[in-house]
């Protein structure tokens, strides 16, 4: 379907102009050469129309044809495609000590041990357009792996969190004793806001205005940028929290200082952006302004999943199944203008006959044509 018509030179049409002056020219000229007498004889044998003129046709066909390449009749054509939505999520997982204690006291399976299965059967779950992400925490969290496509990278990064690996990075987190689930939450906010094309990204006094805002008490004024806004930030991004700790605004070292986030705000700047979250809460210890904060009537915001502290593997899989069902992906229509340019068709076409017009002169098999 054609939307518009561009020209690029439109003064070149002028030079069509000179057409009819250059054939004339080429007529006249034609008929100053001089031909010997013809007896009435061989008048059954003259050459056809056709032959008599194919090298004015020829000619103006050539002209035209140059004539539009220098034009360059542009025009935009819309293409329609379909394609499968991709989502880009992020698994956020505790890994403070209290992460260690068996599942019950019959198992020596270890509730981080469960975690890290669910987490692989979900990325195992999901379609190879999803981006994925990995933060780990403690008292601190880690970024271990950002966005992407390769599902082997995340799985190797899920074995140094295996106990049975004693890896250097699962020996910090492990020694951690707190739960900063804000942090990392917004370590994940800030590895979407990363893969913003350069022209869309944050700059420091937007990244610091919102850092500001989430350090802040709940109920403070969020000034979310234009440029988040408008190309929907949020559609199709997640983050997906499991832990066992109290869920809980701020963590308690840090209470009084403000040094880590408010998890009611970061809550907020979510729902703000459009992005999903769901709460993993191993226990039910869910504080009662973070589920003030996530029951927000009429907006599909995300979810509180609570289990029992004797977590069972079926359970944490149907969690994850659920959550997959809930991010599933869409079949999505894109509407693109192209634009085409008519300049190489015309170009090839004129300098072709061209080419033509000098082999019927100068080749004798053709001349007698």
């Amino acid at each position: 379907m054609f939307t518009s018509l561009e020209l690029t030179y439109p003064w070149a049409f002028l030079l069509l102009g000179l057409l009819p002056l250059i054939v004339l020219a080429g007529l006249r000229w034609r008929e100053t050469i001089p031909f010997s007498r013809v007896d009435s004889r061989f008048e059954t044998i003259a050459p056809t129309s056709f032959v008599r003129h194919y090298e004015t046709l020829l000619f103006v066909a050539a002209y035209l044809c140059l004539v539009l390449s220098i034009v360059d009749i542009s025009y935009a054509r819309q293409e329609v495609e379909e394609f499968i939505e991709s989502k880009w999520i992020f698994l956020t997982l505790d890994m403070s000590g209290s992460m260690q204690r068996p599942i019950n006291r019959f198992s020596d399976q270890t509730l981080d041990d469960l975690a890290l299965d669910g987490i692989e059967s979900f990325i195992d779950i999901r379609g190879v357009e999803d981006y994925i992400g990995l933060v780990a925490f403690s008292s601190t969290p880690k970024l271990l792996a950002p966005l992407t496509f390769d599902r082997r990278l995340l799985r190797k990064k899920i074995e140094l969190l295996r106990r049975k690996n004693h890896t250097p990075i699962y020996r910090q987190l492990t020694s951690g004793g707190g739960t900063n689930a804000s942090e990392a939450v917004w370590l994940a906010l800030s590895a979407f806001f990363s893969m913003l094309p350069e022209k869309s990204r944050l700059s420091l006094d937007e990244i610091s205005a919102l850092r500001n805002f989430l350090l802040g008490a709940p109920g403070g004024l969020l000034d979310v940028p234009d440029k988040l806004h408008q190309q929907q930030f949020g559609t199709g991004k997640a983050v997906i929290l499991f832990t066992d700790g109290r869920i809980e605004p701020t963590l308690r070292a840090h209470k009084r200082k403000g040094k880590v986030p408010n998890l009611v705000n970061v809550i907020e700047l979510m729902k703000a952006l459009g992005i999903r979250f769901y709460i993993i809460s191993v226990g039910g210890e869910v504080d009662t302004a973070v589920q003030r904060a996530m029951d927000d009537v009429g907006r599909d915001i995300g979810r509180i999943f609570v289990t029992a502290k004797s977590l069972q593997q079926q359970t944490i899989h149907e969690v994850y199944q659920e959550i997959d069902n809930l991010e599933s992906n869409h079949n999505l229509t894109r509407v693109t203008q192209v634009t085409r340019s008519t300049r190489p068709f015309f170009a090839i076409a004129g300098w072709l006959l061209v080419l033509i017009h000098v082999l019927l002169r100068n080749v004798p098999p053709l001349r007698r044509l």
